[in-house]
C-alpha cells in the first residue's frame, strides 16, 4: 500500500514544511499554514508512457541540426494590445498564466478574447471553475451585444499613430457604432463551449475530445484532483493541475490560458514552480480610482519580457489604448516629459515634482512611480551641482498615469522637475528630457534612443534633451527637431532655465 505523507503549506506564498509553524518561514504570514495529505508513490524503474510532459515520440535524442524549425503561426486575438504583450499573438501549444488582483478584469479580458476567437469562426472551450454557466452567460451577453467592434480602438485613435496593417484592417471593419444582430450573436456564442467543472481529470478529457482552438481555465487555484488528498489551492493540487494542462497543451498543440490569483503582497499565489512551468506569465494591474489597466509580461518564451499593454475599463468592457502617450499627456500640469521604454514600445509620461520648505528637522521624501532611493541620490547630486540646499525641503515626485518606471533613463526628467519646483518656475517646459545621471553629475547614455525620439516627434514635441553620447551615435536625421546633447546636469539646468 502507498504510504501517506503529511505536509503543511502556506496559503499566502505556497511554502511547504513537514511540521506545523505558527508563522510562515518564507513570507512571515501568521496562521497561514494548512495541513495536506497525499500518497507517496514508489518510483518506477521504467518510464511510463503517460508520465512524461511530452509524447514519447518527441522525447528522443536529437542533435540541434536534426530538429526541424517550423515557422510559428500565431493566433490573432483581435486585440492589438494583447497581441503586443504576448509577442505577436497566441502561440499554439503554449501555456499562459494571467495573474491579477480581484476585480481588475481578468475574466472580462479573457471572455473578450474568447468572443474575438469566435468571431473568427474558431471554437473556444471556457473552463469556469469559479462561476456558474448562467453567470458567465450574463457577462458574455453584455459584452457580445453592447461591446463595440473589437478593433474599435483603431477608429478612435489618430490615424498617424497606426501602422499600415492596422489602418488596412480598420478600413475593413464595420463602424464602431454598429451592434451585432441576433443571428451574428447566436453564431458567435455557438463557438464558445462553457464547461463549469473543477475536476482536472474531466477537464483534460473534454479538451482532448473537443479539440478547440483555444482553452481558457478560470482559475488554476480552483482545480483539484480527487486522487490527491488535499484541498483545492494547495501546492500539490496546483502542481498536479498545471502539469496536466502543460502536457495536454504540448501534446495536442492547443493553447491554454489559465487565470491565477495573487496574495496580499501582489505575488502570484501558490508554489513558485507554477511560474517556471508555464511559457508566459502576464501580470494584470490597475491603480486605485483609475479606469486604466496594465498588462505586464513578466516571462515570455516566445517574445520580449517587460512588454506592457494598456487598456481602459469601460461599461462595455476593456478598450485597447493604441496610443497611451496621448492619454497620459491629455492634461499636462507643468511637469517634465520623459520618453520611457516598455519592451518594444515607447511611452511619453509626465513627471511631476513638488518641493516646499518645512519646519520639521527631517524633511519628507515621497515617490510614486520612481524608486525612492533614486530620488534621494538625485537630490544629493542636485544639491552639489546647483548649490540649492534641500536639507529643509519636502520633496514629492509622481509619475502621472500610474506607470512604475524601472529604468534610470528618467533621472534627468526627475531632476529638472524637482529643480523647477524648487525654483518656483511657473512656465511650462515644452521639452522631453532623457538621460541617466551619474554621481558626479554626468549624463550617461541610454538605450533605444531613436524609438524614444520617434514617440516624442509623433506627439508634436520639437525640443529633446538627450545624452551627448547618444546624439553622436544617432544614425537618423530628424528634420525640424532640436536635439540638444547634454554632458552634465548643470548644463541641462542652464539650457532649460538659463544661467544663474
Amino acid at each position: 500500500m502507498a504510504k501517506t505523507k503529511t505536509i503543511f503549506y502556506c496559503t499566502e506564498c505556497g511554502y511547504e514544511t513537514s511540521t506545523y509553524l505558527g508563522r510562515c518561514s518564507s513570507c512571515g504570514a501568521w496562521d497561514s499554514l494548512k495541513e495536506a495529505r497525499f500518497d507517496k508513490v514508489k518510483s518506477k524503474s521504467k518510464l511510463d508512457k503517460d508520465t512524461g510532459l511530452f509524447l514519447r515520440a518527441e522525447s528522443e535524442l536529437l542533435t540541434l541540426d536534426q530538429i526541424k524549425e517550423d515557422e510559428i503561426s500565431r493566433l490573432d486575438t483581435l486585440s492589438p494590445e494583447f497581441n503586443r504583450v504576448l509577442g505577436g499573438g497566441i502561440v499554439p501549444g503554449s501555456l499562459t498564466l494571467l495573474g491579477g488582483q480581484p476585480g481588475v478584469g481578468k475574466s472580462t479580458l479573457l471572455l473578450q478574447v474568447a468572443l474575438n476567437f469566435a468571431k473568427q469562426n474558431q471554437q473556444v472551450l471556457y473552463i469556469s471553475a469559479e462561476e456558474s454557466s448562467k453567470q458567465l452567460k450574463i457577462r458574455a451577453t453584455r459584452l457580445g451585444l453592447a461591446m463595440k467592434s473589437p478593433i474599435a480602438a483603431l477608429h478612435s485613435s489618430s490615424q498617424s499613430s497606426l501602422t499600415e496593417s492596422q489602418l488596412r484592417y480598420a478600413q475593413t471593419r464595420k463602424p464602431c457604432s454598429e451592434r451585432f444582430d441576433d443571428k451574428t450573436v447566436s453564431d458567435i456564442q455557438e463557438k464558445i463551449l462553457v464547461y463549469p467543472e473543477s475536476d482536472i481529470r474531466a477537464i483534460i478529457d473534454v479538451i482532448e475530445s473537443k479539440e478547440p482552438q483555444l482553452v481558457i481555465v478560470d482559475s488554476i487555484q480552483a482545480l483539484y484532483n480527487p486522487d490527491i488528498d488535499s484541498v483545492p489551492g494547495a501546492p500539490s493540487q496546483i502542481k498536479d493541475s498545471a502539469t496536466k494542462l502543460m502536457r495536454t497543451a504540448k501534446s495536442t498543440n492547443i493553447p491554454i490560458i489559465i487565470v491565477g490569483h495573487i496574495n496580499k503582497d501582489g505575488d502570484l499565489a501558490g508554489p513558485k514552480i507554477l511560474e517556471h512551468m508555464v511559457d508566459t506569465v502576464l501580470q494584470f494591474e490597475s491603480k486605485q480610482d483609475s479606469s486604466l489597466r496594465f498588462i505586464r509580461s513578466i516571462k515570455n518564451r516566445f517574445g520580449n519580457t517587460n512588454e506592457i499593454a494598456v487598456y481602459e475599463m469601460q461599461q462595455e468592457g476593456l478598450k485597447d489604448l493604441l496610443n497611451p502617450s496621448q492619454v497620459f499627456l491629455e492634461q499636462k500640469s507643468g511637469g517634465v516629459i520623459f520618453a520611457s521604454k516598455e519592451g518594444r514600445r515607447s511611452l511619453l509620461l509626465e513627471i511631476q515634482a513638488l518641493a516646499l520648505n518645512t519646519n520639521y528637522h527631517n524633511p519628507r521624501r515621497l515617490a510614486n512611480g520612481v524608486d525612492l532611493g533614486r530620488v534621494h541620490q538625485i537630490l544629493a547630486i542636485l544639491e552639489k551641482q546647483s548649490k540649492i540646499s534641500f536639507a529643509s525641503v519636502d520633496v514629492y515626485v509622481n509619475v502621472v498615469g500610474g506607470i512604475d518606471l524601472g529604468e534610470t533613463a528618467s533621472d534627468l526628467a526627475v531632476a529638472l522637475a524637482i529643480y523647477k519646483s524648487a525654483l518656483n518656475y511657473t512656465q511650462n517646459l515644452d521639452i522631453v528630457a532623457i538621460g541617466e545621471i551619474g554621481l558626479s553629475g554626468e549624463i550617461r547614455s541610454v538605450t533605444d534612443i531613436e524609438a524614444r525620439i520617434n514617440e516624442a516627434v509623433k506627439l508634436g514635441f520639437k525640443k529633446i534633451l538627450l545624452p551627448a553620447k547618444n546624439l553622436k551615435n544617432l544614425n537618423k536625421k530628424f528634420e525640424g527637431i532640436e536635439l540638444v546633447g547634454i554632458d552634465k546636469l548643470i548644463e541641462a539646468i542652464d539650457r532649460v532655465f538659463g544661467k544663474k
